[in-house]
């Protein structure tokens, strides 16, 4: 693993529907000392000025990527190849065999 330099920011983006649960991440007062939340706000409502905010109206999130992927719907155009390529070849986000 690569160390950053001393005075650079490591930057964590989130959507905004992670907010409301975000102070119950695991360990999350020591990430926040580390890292510097900044929301991705999808719906272009109001999402918290707690951090800093990037408006973008789309409607693509990572939790559908994976809800699509469990229930073996395509992720074609959500993604790029290379990505939908790694999940699928690491059989990631599939159900657990019952």
């Amino acid at each position: 693993m690569r160390r950053c330099e001393p005075d650079s920011e490591i930057y964590y983006l989130i959507g905004e529907d992670n907010l409301p649960g975000l102070d119950r991440w695991r360990r999350f007062d020591e990430l926040k000392k580390i890292v510097r939340f900044v929301v991705l706000d999808r719906t272009g409502g109001q999402a918290t000025r707690d951090y800093p905010v990037i408006a973008r109206k789309i409607d693509i999130s990572a939790t559908e990527i994976r809800k699509r992927v469990a229930s073996g719907r395509s992720i074609r155009y959500l993604v790029p190849p290379s990505v939908e390529e790694i999940i699928r070849q690491n059989n990631l986000y599939r159900e657990a065999a019952q």
